[in-house]
């Protein structure tokens, strides 16, 4: 994981992280990834945007020697084999690379796109570093308390469609790999009686 910046978002900071996340990126840190962390906004497009714009900064400065970014949302759980193969494959390419995983419906958070590519989700996304910083060149920048971002993202409607910041970050990088890798995704829901049991008890009925 030697030259490979991991990039995470979490909204309440590290300690906000399921714990399995948190074991998944520490394996990858002592395996030689460098780790940059963006909290504090619930706002996805911009939390990305942000996170992408440390990322940069990092690879102008202190972690110039870095020619990967691995997205991993604090929701995930895969092994460091997994992530060493998303991130080879990423420098083999030489284009965006993604394992798969599993919305909360259980729907494969990635869509085809074109030319065999997909539009996916960023739960363990690898992007490679010129495609990065090509991006951020072409991107709108912004102020926010007296600090300069970069637009890389945003969610909205084009041609008759919602794309959200996850798709609209693949389509903006010109599509990523779907490599056929697992990853978990941790969700935790509540679970409700059904709609005969509230009714039975509405009834006064005996539960069996």
């Amino acid at each position: 994981m030697k030259k490979t910046l991991l990039l995470m978002s979490c909204k309440d900071g590290w300690e906000s992280c399921e714990k399995e996340t948190k074991a998944c990126v520490l394996a990858l840190c002592k395996l030689g990834a460098h780790r940059v962390i963006e909290s504090g906004s619930s706002d996805v497009a911009f939390a990305r945007s942000r996170a992408l714009s440390f990322a940069c900064e990092a690879l102008r400065g202190e972690l110039a020697e870095c020619d990967v970014v691995l997205m991993v949302d604090d929701d995930m759980e895969f092994s460091p084999e997994m992530a060493q193969e998303v991130v080879d494959k990423c420098r083999e390419l030489r284009r965006p690379t993604s394992a798969a995983y599993a919305t909360i419906t259980s729907k494969l958070a990635a869509t085809r796109w074109e030319n065999g590519l997909w539009c996916c989700g960023l739960g363990l996304f690898a992007i490679p570093v010129p495609m990065l910083l090509e991006l951020e060149a072409r991107s709108e920048s912004f102020e926010l308390g007296g600090r300069a971002y970069s637009q890389f993202t945003w969610s909205g409607a084009d041609r008759g469609q919602w794309v959200n910041e996850d798709y609209r970050l693949c389509i903006e990088l010109g599509g990523a790999v779907l490599l056929p890798l697992a990853a978990g995704h941790i969700k935790k829901v509540p679970i409700m009686p059904d709609d005969e049991t509230i009714e039975a008890i509405a009834k006064g009925q005996v539960l069996t």
